[in-house]
């Protein structure tokens, strides 16, 4: 998912704690349905997006259906009446449906998720994460970011 502060017009000194408010209602959402939602997030600056934030949060399928109409529901709702068009994207990572039969496949997709939303890491971080290879994005990439790059949570 990617939620573009910038595009939307929030101020880059918001859009952190922008980013904690989505993400809370995302995770209650989950946990009404009787699941925890392990997540991850990143913030970055670009061009493009202005103050943006990339997540990884964990949906079980069979909340599927329900969920994906909720990321523009919630962004509207923090919005407060002023969405912009594309300030949320939200996909499915590929092979989502089939992990039990080719868990390698979903690995890969999650996998190269990873590697992109940790393109401004240090290249060190490679090797440990398993990421090694990964040649579609350069490591150590840098932006301006205003508040907490990232965070996470497996609960």
């Amino acid at each position: 998912m990617t939620l573009a502060w910038g595009k939307a017009g929030v101020d880059a000194e918001l859009s952190v704690q922008m980013t904690g408010r989505f993400i809370a209602k995302a995770r209650n959402w989950v946990r009404l349905h009787g699941h925890p939602m392990p997540w991850v997030w990143v913030q970055e600056h670009g061009a493009t997006f202005g103050q943006h934030a990339h997540i990884l949060l964990h949906v079980p399928a069979e909340l599927d259906l329900l969920f994906r109409p909720m990321p523009l529901r919630w962004m509207k709702s923090l919005l407060k009446g002023q969405y912009v068009a594309g300030a949320v994207q939200s996909q499915r990572l590929a092979s989502a449906y089939t992990t039990l039969v080719n868990s390698g496949a979903y690995e890969a997709a999650l996998n190269g998720k990873l590697h992109y939303m940790l393109k401004c890491a240090p290249e060190a971080l490679e090797g440990p994460l398993g990421l090694t290879g990964w040649e579609h994005k350069q490591w150590g990439q840098q932006c301006r970011v205003i508040g907490k790059r990232a965070a996470v949570s497996q609960s």
